[in-house]
C-alpha cells in the first residue's frame, strides 16, 4: 500500500538555490498547512479496506457504545456476536476487518512520519544552501566596501598631489589678472570724469 498521495512536500524537487526564495504564501494558499481533518475513508480505501469492512467496524463500534459500561466483557461479547449473527456476520470477519483497518492506520502513520523526516531533511538542506548564499553575498558586500575604501584613499592621495600645483599657479594667475581687472574697472570712469572737467573748463571760459 502507498500513502504518498496524501502528503505533499513544501519544497521543490530542485536541490540548488539559484535565487532568493519567493515571499511566503498567504495562510489560506499554503498547501502545507496542517489539514483541518484527516480523510480516513479515503486512507482506508487506498489501503485496501473495503467500504463493507469499514461498515462492519462502524456497526460494531455503535453497538459497543450502546452497551452499559458496567456490563461484563463476556456478556458484551455475547451480545455483539448475537447481533452480528442476526446479519450473517461472523466474529472472524469483524476481527479481520478491524485488524486490517488498524494495520492500514499504522502504515499511514509510519508513512507520515517518514514524509515528515524527508521534509525536515529537505528543509535543512535548503537552509544550508541559503545560508551559504547569504554568506557569499555578505562577503561580496564586504569586498566592495574594502575596494571602495582603497579607491577613495588612492583618489585623495592623487588630489593632494595635484592640489599644490593648482594653489601655486592659481595664485599667479589671479595676481596677474588684477591690474587688467583694475584698469577695466576704473578706466571708463576716469575718462568720463576728465571729459566732465574739460567741459566745465570750456564753459568757464
Amino acid at each position: 500500500m502507498s500513502f504518498s498521495d496524501f502528503f505533499k512536500s513544501p519544497f521543490s524537487r530542485r536541490s540548488d538555490v539559484s535565487s532568493l526564495p519567493s515571499p511566503p504564501l498567504a495562510p489560506e494558499d499554503d498547501i502545507t498547512a496542517p489539514p483541518s481533518e484527516v480523510e480516513f475513508a479515503a486512507i482506508l480505501l487506498a489501503a485496501g479496506v473495503t467500504p463493507e469492512q469499514r461498515s462492519k467496524i462502524l456497526k460494531a463500534q455503535e453497538l459497543l457504545r450502546t452497551l452499559p459500561s458496567e456490563t461484563p466483557v463476556p456478556v458484551k461479547r455475547d451480545i455483539v456476536e448475537a447481533a452480528f449473527k442476526a446479519f450473517d456476520v461472523s466474529t472472524q470477519e469483524i476481527v479481520a476487518a478491524a485488524s486490517k483497518q488498524i494495520e492500514a492506520l499504522r502504515a499511514f502513520t509510519r508513512t507520515g512520519e517518514e514524509h515528515t523526516q524527508r521534509v525536515l531533511a529537505e528543509g535543512n538542506q535548503q537552509i544550508t544552501l541559503l545560508e551559504s548564499k547569504i554568506a557569499g553575498v555578505k562577503a561580496s558586500m564586504d569586498r566592495e566596501v574594502a575596494a571602495q575604501a582603497v579607491r577613495t584613499r588612492s583618489t585623495l592621495d592623487q588630489i593632494n598631489e595635484v592640489q599644490p600645483v593648482l594653489q601655486f599657479f592659481a595664485r599667479d594667475v589671479i595676481a596677474s589678472s588684477l591690474p587688467e581687472a583694475h584698469a577695466a574697472a576704473s578706466g571708463p570712469g576716469e575718462g568720463s570724469q576728465g571729459e566732465s572737467v574739460d567741459v566745465q573748463f570750456d564753459a568757464g571760459r
